[in-house]
């Protein structure tokens, strides 16, 4: 376990998973996290990487340029292949000091997918950067993207915001039906809490960045994420699909690409590498 510790700001980064396993600043009263999986979750990954891409991917099976590709589902809970390698793999440490770690990652165990990853976690006195890499080491151009998945504490009095084009529907199954222009309940532009109801959505077009606040704590935490993550996932689960879930926590995942971006038109943001080219980008998450 990696520490880090600058001014108030202080993360602990796990190489198992890449992850992120403590984000919070400290205050006259006690810790305040920034980074929450609710009671239920203490002790499991906070903050995790997507890659070679994330979320799930349909049937488990790909075409690209011609090619029939199968992945292996990779967890027990989901018959989908769900999130990428880089989050169930182990990190190798490249550099670590007071306010900084870097990670790699490499993965060439079967599959399609033959990459390396890099991450780097970087700490001030007033955010917390999270810089992530990938690149090609296979032998075949294919197709990549990014995403980080952090989760944060959940209140009936927390106020999310951020402005996105278009959302997407699901079928049973969470992957893409039809999107539709933002509207209603479904516009976040003005900030409205996401508690209280079932989410797993995609948004499309947004802007990059998104502000949350916590009035209990007087937190203010704010998200900027670099052009290439141009969409967005927001997760508030449900005890229908998670029984031990409290209504304590909810995911805001920047991702470069969208849902099941394999089998939509033009990849839906997925970027084909050939072999030896690498994407990246960064997120901040800064104390306002």
């Amino acid at each position: 376990m990696f520490h880090l510790e600058s001014g108030s700001l202080v993360a602990n980064i796990d190489a198992r998973g890449g992850s992120v396993m403590r984000f919070a600043r400290t205050a006259a009263g006690g810790e305040v996290p920034l980074f929450h999986r609710g009671r239920a979750g203490r002790g499991q990954p906070l903050c995790f990487p997507l890659v070679p891409f994330g979320n799930r991917l349909r049937d488990n099976t790909f075409v690209f340029d011609g090619t029939l590709y199968n992945i292996s589902a990779n967890t027990a809970t989901d018959p989908l292949y769900l999130h990428g390698d880089g989050w169930l793999g182990s990190w190798t440490e490249l550099a670590h000091s007071q306010d900084t770690v870097s990670l790699e990652y490499r993965h060439d165990a079967g599959g399609p997918y033959q990459y390396r990853a890099e991450q780097r976690f970087t700490l001030t006195e007033r955010a917390l950067t999270v810089s992530l890499s990938v690149t090609n080491q296979g032998e075949r151009t294919l197709p990549y993207g990014l995403g980080l998945h952090p989760f944060f504490p959940l209140t009936n009095r927390t106020v999310l915001t951020f402005a996105a084009e278009r959302y997407w529907l699901q079928d049973a199954a969470f992957l893409p039906l039809r999107s539709e222009a933002v509207h209603d309940t479904m516009d976040f532009s003005r900030g409205r809490s996401p508690s209280g109801r079932w989410m797993n959505t995609e948004f499309e077009g947004w802007t990059g960045r998104a502000k949350i606040f916590w009035p209990e704590t007087s937190s203010h935490l704010v998200i900027e994420a670099d052009p290439i993550f141009s969409r967005c996932m927001v997760f508030v689960s449900s005890r229908k699909f998670d029984p031990t879930y409290e209504d304590d926590y909810f995911c805001f995942e920047p991702m470069t690409h969208g849902v099941d971006g394999h089998h939509r038109p033009g990849l839906s943001g997925l970027v084909p590498l050939q072999p030896g080219e690498t994407m990246q980008g960064s997120c901040r998450f800064t104390i306002a």
